[in-house]
């Protein structure tokens, strides 16, 4: 799956990811093709999330792409499951446009209930519907 980010504002960057703002409400995770999801590297994406949207005083759904991800530890699951802030993170909508994006995206959903709405989507304009709603509630 090819992401077009042409568009989209880019506010951070990690060791593994790159951060975009798609809408006010609507933020993108566009990790490293390749890449191994940890502890550390999943604290760094929550906490540039937060950074990103304290200061705008409201919430956004975020997109997650699952192709680009190699391998998840169990560690970096339990990071996404606990440490999202509901008040500033409305959902993660986890896309998966291959066989093995939507497999580490399963893996997580199975395995973890995260303390925000979470769901797996086979598109990006579908992912992008569903945050949208999600932010306004």
């Amino acid at each position: 799956m090819k992401i077009d980010t042409t568009n989209w504002q880019k506010f951070g960057e990690t060791t593994n990811a790159v951060f975009y703002e798609i809408e006010p409400q609507v933020l993108a995770v566009v990790p490293t093709e390749g890449c191994t999801d940890d502890e550390t590297t999943a604290q760094a994406s929550i906490e540039t999330q937060l950074a990103y949207l304290r200061p705008k005083g409201h919430k956004a759904g975020v997109i997650i792409f699952m192709d680009p991800i190699a391998e998840q530890t169990a560690a970096a699951r339990a990071v996404y499951r606990d440490a999202p802030d509901p008040v500033y993170q409305a959902c993660f909508a986890l896309v998966g446009g291959t066989f093995f994006g939507r497999a580490v995206g399963s893996v997580f959903l199975g395995l973890s209930k995260p303390r925000i709405p979470t769901a797996m989507f086979g598109s990006f304009q579908e992912a992008l519907e569903w945050c949208r709603t999600q932010a306004e509630k």
